[in-house]
């Protein structure tokens, strides 16, 4: 018999396919002004094929921008060959492309600044030159989710490298937002944030009119308070304590509605005003200022939270299936389903685990519902792809531009992983995480569409590099033994804030914002440190950091993991054997007008300054990564790199509205292991703000050192996995063996455009009651059901079983009877990893009847490119459906996957 093939387009979405328009397209679909909301919702056709299902999780032969590369278990690796990592790789071309963007001033804009401050708006040339197409008020509208980006990923940034870049970008932006993004003080939300000024003119001072979300304002205020803590200004601090007081003022206390509405205005838009789970946003702001001690007049900001805290756990996670849970958070429209907000949520819940005591199962289920409901479009192509998950912001947008889903969900996934000592979500994340950084080439054109192409990022600058800095840097913080750079000296994650720091030969002085209870710091070093000390006091090595001290883990490549409690102390230092070289300015070689100055706080007491056009500094070293180090103050000057006779795509810019020394301007890892020239040459010019066009170098650290190239190959869940379809429930159900089945949430059913997979595929409602042939009959009452569908599991490497659970529980969602009145049969295909295993199977003949227990067993399935993937298809107009599923290793490793 044939089985249906699933059709889901328009006829205009496949004129525009046609027309190779439909993808580069669908990043506009959130704009209502753009030809895509032309397009009528997809049809949904049901076709006969003669198509054998043999289909396996995809592989393509390049994602994004690189050509695939996969570890001896066929699954996706790092592209590029150094030692440093994608995540440091991916890092360094973010940075480069914001130090080479071009800046505008008066009389276009109101003030001096780097253009992505007003817009994101912006284009790239293959040679990696940046322009700005000439912009709207649109492309201004998301000014807090640039800010957050920009701040977030410059504070992690500095803290990770020693780049004073942090000092120059972040208080100019805000800066722009505190004189020229505030609402007045007779608004009804008095000097308030802009958040999102779609209304205005763009480079000038926003329009208070504009559709102001308030998530995204605590957006603004949560950065605000980093920004604070980075820098010490209390301009930042004072504004953000206002915009809390105002949030503690609105806040409803009525449990039954949202504490805030979506907008300070509601008047606005013409959609849905109700603030769904991203309220966990203006939550983590109001924390943020508990913690740093403002509570509010008669400690409303206090109430304001709790208030808050509790509609999350009363009454939007028990609603943890419904599409306005998660949804409705996008600033520029109202789309109502589920979207990258999920890994935000998931963050603030992971932060409060006594609040949330069901955090594990919540999380587990909300952040792998995700795939499910992403993957419904079929224009989309989310799915696995060498054994990682890939989609889209969700199943109205945007296209084949699947690389930034994966910077948003990867980090929390490996965040959960780490928490609740979940293999399985790690190792999701892992995966993720090494995909999404194959969307930059090395100019800095990324390419975000799955095919190879700009879908989203070539338009919106922030999609292209702040964003993937600020997480990268994140999902740094819980995989440094994966993902930190090897034979390298790095922070990599502090529960406060590093306000200063020198990586130094040997030597890592480092101090941050404050040090309350529980103040961890993570380093990883290409040494073992033979001294730690917390403001001047030698800390001791522990097994167990119940107290100060420090503990060491030896990881690869001959580096170590340094964990560090230090309640109550803000100032670091860790001394040591450092294997890198640092040659000193005196050695270097120089042209043209070069200073020696005297300058107590440069490593060894001197500089070499020059401002001449065309000066030159050049240094020889043997190895894999260079650093350059020098001094930054409010008359810095810029200056071009070249390495080994080509000419960097970035620039050194010794500016900065604070003096800073012994500072990284330049670095680059991963670099092939020989002999390198480096030349650095002043252009004679400073930027904008500049005071003068003064160059400063002190030193340049090297090292040769070698590390292996293992980025966490032939890792993931052996443990057994077990699922129900469309189970509802929070918590796991356990069976009569004691076993734990939770809710099955990756798997992939192409419902269509703007469909919602839960309310169209899911049987989330008990079936029947009875279902005989087994001692658990709640694994049979649920089910999902579609013309197709496939499940995706993350495994490890061996041999395992698979079990599929079946169960005809026939009602009106199918039909019953044919023309001559008979009742239908239930047939359908399988087939795992690509192999039929079950042909035109009847599942009423096979079970010996209706609302009996069906059991499929089969073994051994060897995983394919690191996961096992079972299709269905249905063979007749009742399509193919599934109850439950479990697999586990040949050999017994029982457990919770």
């Amino acid at each position: 018999m044939a089985c249906p093939i699933l059709v889901l387009e328009s006829e205009e979405a496949q004129l525009f396919r046609k027309a190779g328009l439909l993808d580069s397209m669908m990043m506009y679909s959130r704009n209502p002004t753009n030809i895509m909301s032309w397009i009528r919702p997809a049809l949904v056709l049901l076709i006969y094929s003669n198509a054998t299902l043999v289909s396996a999780a995809e592989t393509l032969k390049s994602y994004y921008a690189h050509p695939v590369q996969v570890d001896e278990f066929g699954v996706i690796a790092p592209w590029h060959d150094g030692g440093n990592g994608p995540l440091d790789e991916r890092m360094r071309i973010a940075v480069e492309v914001m130090k080479r963007y071009p800046w505008v001033d008066r009389p276009k804009a109101v003030m001096a600044a780097p253009d992505f401050v007003y817009n994101s708006h912006w284009s790239i040339q293959s040679d990696g030159t940046i322009l700005i197409p000439p912009t709207n008020d649109w492309m201004c509208g998301d000014l807090s989710q640039r800010a957050w980006s920009i701040i977030k990923g410059l504070t992690e940034y500095y803290a990770y490298s020693g780049d004073p870049i942090a000092f120059t970008y972040i208080p100019i932006t805000a800066e722009y937002i505190l004189e020229y993004a505030q609402t007045p003080n007779s608004a009804e939300w008095p000097n308030f944030p802009i958040a999102t000024p779609t209304q205005g003119k763009a480079y000038g001072k926003c329009d208070p009119t504009a559709r102001n979300q308030l998530d995204l304002c605590a957006i603004l205020g949560t950065e605000f308070l980093r920004a604070y803590r980075l820098t010490g200004n209390p301009e930042y601090f004072e504004s953000a304590k206002h915009w809390g007081d105002i949030f503690a003022e609105k806040c409803r206390l009525d449990p039954t509605l949202p504490p805030w509405s979506r907008y300070a205005d509601p008047a606005v838009v013409d959609w849905s005003d109700e603030l769904t789970g991203s309220c966990t946003l203006i939550l983590h702001f109001l924390d943020d200022l508990i913690r740093l001690g403002h509570t509010g007049k008669n400690q409303a900001i206090l109430v304001a939270r709790d208030t808050g805290q509790k509609y999350l756990s009363d009454v939007l996670l028990p609603e943890w299936l419904e599409n306005d849970t998660w949804g409705r958070n996008y600033w520029d429209w109202d789309n109502p389903v589920m979207c990258g907000i999920v890994s935000m949520c998931g963050d603030y819940i992971m932060q409060h685990p006594d609040t949330f005591p069901r955090w594990k199962t919540d999380l587990r289920n909300i952040l792998t519902l995700i795939f499910n409901r992403n993957g419904a479009d079929p224009n989309s192509r989310g799915d696995m792809y060498h054994g990682a998950w890939a989609f889209p912001e969700s199943c109205t947008c945007c296209g084949t531009s699947l690389s930034y889903n994966q910077y948003t969900a990867a980090p929390t996934l490996l965040h959960y992983g780490f928490l609740a000592k979940n293999e399985r979500m790690y190792e999701i994340g892992r995966r993720m995480m090494i995909m999404a950084c194959y969307d930059s080439d090395e100019n800095g054109v990324v390419k975000d569409g799955l095919y190879g192409d700009p879908v989203a990022t070539g338009e919106w600058s922030n999609l292209a590099h702040p964003w993937p800095l600020c997480q990268v840097t994140e999902a740094m913080k819980w995989a440094p033994r994966i993902f930190a750079p090897k034979r390298e000296n790095h922070i990599i994650r502090t529960t406060s804030v590093v306000q200063s720091v020198i990586y130094a030969k040997g030597k890592i002085a480092y101090s941050v914002f404050d040090a309350p209870d529980q103040t961890i710091d993570v380093i990883r070093l290409s040494f073992l440190p033979d001294r730690i000390a917390a403001d001047g006091l030698d800390l001791v090595r522990l097994s167990e950091l119940s107290q100060n001290g420090y503990s060491v883990e030896a990881v690869d490549s001959g580096d170590y993991l340094v964990t560090i409690r230090h309640d109550g102390a803000r100032n670091i230092l860790i001394t040591g054997p450092d294997p890198q070289i640092q040659m000193d300015d005196r050695k270097f070689e120089f042209a043209g007008q070069w200073l020696k100055v005297d300058e107590p706080a440069a490593w060894n007491g001197t500089l070499s300054v020059s401002e001449q056009p065309n000066a030159e500094c050049t240094h020889e070293f043997t190895g894999n990564q260079v650093r350059v180090i020098g001094s930054v103050n409010t008359h810095g000057g810029q200056a071009d790199v070249y390495l080994d006779g080509q000419k960097q795509l970035t620039l050194i810019d010794c500016w900065c509205p604070v003096e800073k020394n012994q500072h990284v301007l330049y670095t680059r890892s991963g670099l092939e292991n020989k002999k390198h020239r480096l030349r650095i040459v002043v252009r004679g010019q400073g930027n904008l703000r500049s005071q003068g066009r003064r160059i400063s170098i002190d030193a340049i650290q090297s090292s040769h050192q070698t590390g292996d190239r293992d980025f966490g190959q032939g890792r993931g869940p052996k443990t057994a996995q077990r699922m129900i379809f469309g189970y509802p429930g929070r918590q796991d159900y356990i069976d009569c063996h004691g076993q734990a089945w939770r809710p099955a949430t990756e798997w992939i059913i192409r419902s269509g455009y703007g469909n919602d997979t839960v309310e169209q595929a899911w049987w989330t409602e008990r079936r029947s009651i009875y279902i005989g042939g087994t001692n658990d009959q709640e694994l049979y009452r649920y089910g999902v059901h579609g013309p197709e569908l496939w499940i995706n599991l993350t495994v490890g490497p061996g041999d395992y079983y698979v079990k599929l659970h079946f169960a005809s529980t026939p009602l009106h969602t199918f039909l019953e009877r044919n023309s001559e009145g008979g009742r239908i049969s239930h047939t359908m295909d399988v087939a795992i990893n690509g192999q039929p295993v079950l042909k035109a199977m009847n599942v009423d003949k096979e079970a010996g009847g209706r609302f009996r227990a069906l059991i499929k067993s089969f073994e051994p399935i060897t995983p394919r490119n690191g996961a096992i993937e079972v299709r269905l298809q249905g063979c007749d107009q009742q399509g193919a459906s599934i109850q439950a599923l479990e697999v586990g290793l040949l050999t017994p490793n029982d457990g919770s996957g």
